[in-house]
């Protein structure tokens, strides 16, 4: 019998593996496709500036934790597996060009002066200095406003996810992956099994991290996570070297420079049910984007679209914690758009609770229940 089975081999469910390993439980881990193959591999693996010694909320203090505890996993993680994954503090520039883009762009500003993160608002000729292909935008194009953000940082989803695995590998963590279907096999309030296909796992803590389809998995043992699956399309450049370091911002997309010469742009989010399709107009909207602020972005350049389904949630804070019904059972998913970022510090204390511990965040914002009814309430 294994300490802890988690389904799920995303980002999160991955690093939760790897921290309970770490802390020297014995740990399997489920997938029925393989480990880093859904949102967790899409995502453009953006850590936003945060000061986890002033955040006043409990997401903004577990964004803190994460931002902190990415940057000792990549040193840990290179030692241990010999892969890097490209964690770099490279810095963002958040652009507004149109009123509207001031006007969200200001209240961006105040939220970083109330959290005491760094920035200044920087010209047009420290820009080009950082993103040398915009010096060469039309004058009409021109941003109004452009501000520095010193300490954004990034990691390369695919090289961090594989480093995770190797980490979860070397430190014994079991892997059934491919798995034709995933089925809960509980007893009273206890859940005793997960089945996997042709394998049966017992556990003695059981950890549910599988995204959007967390919601459906729970479901047969009629619980109901409130959930929606949110489509996010982006876009991948290839050029011949980095042009630029920092990630780049206007409104809700942006533009991230890989060391490589590889650009990323993106995304769309859309709330279209478990579709992955990428569409012609999206694409094309994110193209015109990209080459709006750096012209080498261009149909030349230009390698392929995909599309990513993050785990949305109906108040925005992922759901954390023991399951009410589950004795045993835990969950931690609904990260939407930061499962990548909120990932260190998601395995860091959710691991405290398969603990008994006191995580260093309250968690009541995230408690699994607090949106939801029983699956057969008539309300």
């Amino acid at each position: 019998m294994t300490d802890l089975v988690i389904v799920g081999a995303g980002v999160i469910g991955l690093s939760t593996a790897y921290e309970a390993a770490t802390r020297g439980a014995k740990v399997t881990i489920i997938d029925i496709a393989q480990p880093g193959k859904q949102a967790s591999w899409a995502g453009a693996g953006i850590l936003t500036p945060t000061n986890e010694h002033t955040a006043l909320h409990p997401l903004e203090k577990l964004r803190g934790i994460s931002s902190r505890l990415h940057e000792q996993w990549a040193v840990r993680l290179l030692s241990e597996t010999g892969i890097d994954n490209g964690y770099s503090k490279c810095g963002g520039l958040y652009l507004a060009r149109s009123s509207g883009e001031v006007a969200a762009l200001n209240g961006i500003v105040d939220e970083w002066r109330d959290y005491e993160i760094e920035f200044c608002e920087i010209s047009h000729d420290e820009l080009f200095r950082r993103v040398r292909p915009c010096a060469n935008l039309p004058a009409e194009t021109m941003p109004k406003r452009v501000f520095w953000t010193p300490d954004e940082a990034q990691v390369e989803n695919p090289a961090h996810l594989k480093s995770l695995q190797k980490g979860c590998r070397n430190l014994g963590v079991e892997f059934v992956v491919e798995a034709e279907f995933v089925t809960i096999d509980s007893t009273g309030t206890k859940v005793r099994t997960v089945t996997a296909g042709e394998h049966k796992i017992e556990g003695q803590t059981f950890c549910f991290c599988a995204g959007p389809w967390t919601q459906e998995l729970l479901a047969s043992q009629n619980i109901l996570l409130p959930m929606v699956p949110v489509r996010g399309q982006m876009l991948l450049f290839k050029l011949e070297q980095q042009l630029f370091e920092p990630i780049i911002y206007e409104g809700s997309r942006y533009i991230v420079p890989r060391r490589d010469g590889h650009v990323l742009v993106g995304a769309t989010i859309e709330e279209v049910g478990f579709d992955k399709t990428t569409t012609e107009p999206a694409i094309e909207e994110l193209k015109c984007f990209a080459n709006s602020l750096i012209p080498e972005l261009c149909p030349r350049t230009f390698v392929k679209a995909w599309a990513g389904l993050r785990p949305g949630t109906y108040d925005g804070f992922p759901y954390m914690g023991r399951l009410a019904e589950l004795e045993n059972g835990f969950v931690s998913t609904g990260h939407f758009k930061s499962g990548l970022h909120l990932s260190t510090g998601s395995a860091s204390v959710i691991n405290d609770l398969f603990e008994g511990k006191q995580p260093e965040i309250e968690m009541s914002p995230f408690q699994p229940n607090r949106l939801r009814l029983p699956a057969n309430s008539d309300r």
